[in-house]
């Protein structure tokens, strides 16, 4: 695993006017906490956060946040404040973690494949784009993947039915459908009924030997 480090720097002081200090001054507050332990009020360059979730396009990217003189503390991020209105970054929280640490995060869903209902005129649709799931830390999948390819018009993918990842477990309390495969199943009968009219406007086939 790629470690993502983000330089950090310890804010003595607390407040709105201080943050509001910091970010005049280009630099973002924040605070790097753990569970059962105090918090520590950082800024850091919010651009350099940016990259590294412009590099890995995943929320749950695990951070190394290096604080000025302290080692460096493996992070998610877990909430982003920002303003209502030009939705620039104005204090983001530091989760602390150890990579075997269990967490629990929401984690996308990607449907690959092509649906074999699909071939037969019918329409997939992706019901649930993400899913709670729980694991250690140091293991959180960028993306959780189904194989559609199996599916018929009129069939579905449960939850309970996603391959998963070693040591990932997806949270829910019913086993709800996250891709179904919708449109008309063309039956038999129906074909045949299609095809009458066609076969009532021809000549009738003269009998073998007749003039």
């Amino acid at each position: 695993m790629e470690n993502l480090i983000l330089n950090a720097t310890p804010r003595g002081d607390t407040g709105k006017g201080v943050a509001r200090k910091a970010r005049t001054a280009g630099r973002t507050p924040g605070v790097v906490y753990r569970a059962g332990g105090s918090a520590t009020p950082v800024s850091f360059d919010v651009s350099s956060l940016a990259t590294i979730f412009r590099k890995t396009a995943d929320p749950n990217t695990l951070i190394s946040v290096q604080v000025e003189g302290t080692d460096a503390r493996p992070c998610l991020v877990r909430e982003v404040q920002r303003d209502p209105v030009s939705r620039n970054v104005l204090h983001v929280d530091f989760y602390e973690v150890d990579a075997d640490y269990v967490v629990t995060v929401e984690v996308s869903l990607t449907a690959v494949g092509r649906a074999a209902g699909t071939r037969a005129g019918g329409t997939m649709r992706q019901l649930m784009r993400s899913v709670t799931v729980q694991c250690a830390a140091g293991v959180i999948p960028k993306t959780i993947e189904m194989d559609v390819s199996p599916l018929e018009v009129g069939t579905f993918m449960k939850v309970s039915e996603i391959p998963l990842p070693p040591g990932v477990k997806i949270l829910y309390t019913r086993d709800f459908n996250v891709v179904a495969v919708e449109g008309k199943r063309v039956s038999k009968e129906d074909a045949a009924a299609a095809a009458a009219p066609a076969a009532a406007g021809k000549a009738p086939a003269k009998p073998a030997g007749k003039k």
